[in-house]
């Protein structure tokens, strides 16, 4: 198969499309995953979660993420909602979906509002969610890798006046990553001397770094780790020598108070039914394609689908312009 007519991770978009009618069967995902609840509201039955830690912790990571771009948190995702995550992401692989899919589970959601008080502290309490998921899964094998080096660089001009990003990549380990399992690794934006181009100019490299100002990330599962939109970073070569695959999730928040970056967000405390999710999952698997797929006719049942469950996919709006808002 022609690599233009696979997604960037790995996924046929033929095969795809061939099976929406499965990805939008909820009783399909709930006989592959019984103890998995799928609901409406997957924040409702939590109510709000106390901040972990002493207050002085939020304005050192805070510090931390001025300095050098990130932070990570201690554990602060619980055990069973790891478990749980972890096992509806393996059933969803044996079922032959990409990983992403495994985001039609509630516990997915649930887990972000452990980080909830974290990311308050950083974007303010209306902070929201930007969905521009992925679902990481790194196996223990000598080819297996994490993304290449990279910024996100997704958005302009994501850093406030007061050094703060308005904009946050947040990414959830649902295994311990180490170096021998791709753990991330990162350039602190102070040792990065390429950085203040980068914010400028989003196709910004990382050609004029030394070797010394790379950091690694080992990582717990249930760690929350944060980075800047312009942070040099990525995942490293994986082993047959690992003992367990590297897995976890990411997406975007973004402050509540300046214009929407993209065209979808979520309320953090709000309903997400199931139809916006399949349609935010294959939107994200849509996203991040080579630009030969986005272009091509084939993948407009994929654009349509989107569209019949609210999400439309329009990747030519200028920042700024009004976002819509998935809701079901």
């Amino acid at each position: 198969m022609e690599e233009a007519q696979v997604l960037r991770k790995g996924f046929a978009l033929r095969q795809l499309m061939e099976r929406l009618s499965v990805v939008e069967d909820l009783d399909f995902w709930r006989r592959l995953q019984p103890e998995a609840p799928i609901t409406e509201h997957p924040w409702k039955a939590l109510g709000d979660i106390p901040a972990p830690g002493r207050p002085e912790e939020a304005r050192e990571l805070a510090a931390r993420l001025r300095h050098e771009g990130y932070f990570q948190t201690g554990p602060l995702v619980p055990e069973a909602m790891i478990r749980q995550m972890r096992s509806c992401i393996e059933a969803v692989r044996k079922a032959g979906f990409p990983p992403m899919f495994a985001l039609v589970y509630d516990v997915f959601y649930q887990a972000l509002a452990h980080a909830r008080p974290t990311l308050e502290a950083m974007l303010g309490e209306d902070f929201q969610l930007v969905p521009n998921f992925w679902v990481y899964y790194v196996e223990t094998k000598d080819d297996g890798k994490g993304f290449e080096p990279h910024r996100d660089a997704e958005y302009p001009d994501t850093i406030g006046v007061d050094g703060m990003p308005t904009v946050l990549t947040v990414w959830v380990a649902l295994t311990d990553a180490t170096p021998l399992n791709s753990c991330i690794y990162v350039v602190p934006i102070h040792r990065d001397p390429q950085y203040p181009n980068a914010l400028r100019n989003l196709r910004t490299g990382g050609q004029r770094i030394a070797l010394e100002d790379i950091r690694a990330l080992p990582t717990q599962a249930g760690t929350v780790s944060c980075w800047n939109q312009y942070i040099y970073h990525w995942g490293s070569r994986s082993s047959q020598r690992a003992r367990v695959p590297r897995i976890s999730y990411a997406l975007y928040c973004q402050r509540g108070d300046v214009s929407a970056v993209d065209d979808v967000r979520l309320d953090p405390r709000g309903p997400i039914g199931f139809g916006t999710r399949v349609a935010l999952i294959c939107r994200s698997l849509y996203r991040y394609s080579h630009l030969s797929i986005q272009e091509n006719e084939d993948a407009m049942p994929l654009r349509a689908f989107m569209a019949r469950h609210g999400v439309p996919l329009n990747p030519s709006r200028a920042v700024g312009a009004p976002p819509s808002t998935a809701r079901t």
